[in-house]
């Protein structure tokens, strides 16, 4: 029997980007989640936010330590 469902509808990921010092002008990233995830960044590097445009949508590039890689075909 073939699976008639449909596609889930793609969507963006929540990106939060965190200051946590305190009462500092500058906005120093100390944590970031990504979909509510807390993911690990490494110290210096840094958040490359493209400009934001009502639009279109923003590229947001992070340097982040990953678990685990998985590149592989997925049948549909």
């Amino acid at each position: 029997m073939t699976d008639m469902r449909k596609p889930e509808p793609r969507r963006g990921a929540d990106i939060e980007i965190i200051d946590r010092s305190s009462g500092d002008q500058v906005l120093i990233p100390s944590t970031v989640r990504i979909n509510g995830v807390e993911v690990p960044i490494p110290s210096g590097s840094s958040i490359k936010i493209d400009d934001m445009r009502d639009d279109e949508a923003v590229a947001i590039t992070i340097t982040m330590f990953a678990r685990r890689i998985s590149i592989h075909h997925e049948d549909t």
